[in-house]
């Protein structure tokens, strides 16, 4: 039974793969903003504003999936113990060429959130990249723009 089992799983994941290999022509990230309506009273403006913030999540963390991240960190020890760890990250690129693919807020009793999901396309093979730059080429455009 646990052998039909896993044939049956190899199958299905035979079947299942081949529909999500189009997903692979995009690299996407997701972004997450919230606003609080105790402060913010207009619901447009708390929208907006977490609409942007969510925007700007998913630019980071797009760009640290294509640019990587630079992660320092730091430990201070006083007596043999430590008195401090500190670690931090940066993420420093220049992003061209990003859409946003999804956007779902939520709104809540005393919040609104937002989710972006944005992407770059590897290719052009999806409807959504026949008319857009893909990576390779926005990284040939951008090295021939710099001195």
């Amino acid at each position: 039974m646990r052998r039909l089992g896993k044939i049956l799983l190899v199958c299905i994941c035979c079947f299942v793969l081949p529909t999500k290999a189009n997903e692979s022509a995009l690299i996407t990230a997701s972004g997450f903003g919230t606003t609080d309506l105790s402060i913010i009273k207009i619901k447009a403006q708390a929208t907006m504003m977490a609409r942007r913030a969510a925007i700007v999540d998913a630019q980071r963390n797009l760009s640290e999936q294509i640019k990587g991240v630079r992660l320092t960190g730091g430990t201070t020890m006083e007596e043999y113990e430590i008195s401090s760890d500190v670690v931090a990250t940066r993420v420093k690129s220049l992003l061209t060429g990003a859409f946003e693919h999804k956007q779902i807020i939520t709104e809540g009793e005393q919040s609104i959130s937002v989710e972006v999901v944005m992407a770059i396309c590897l290719n052009n093979e999806l409807p959504v990249c026949k008319n857009r730059l893909t990576l390779q080429q926005l990284q040939s455009f951008i090295e021939n723009q710099q001195p």
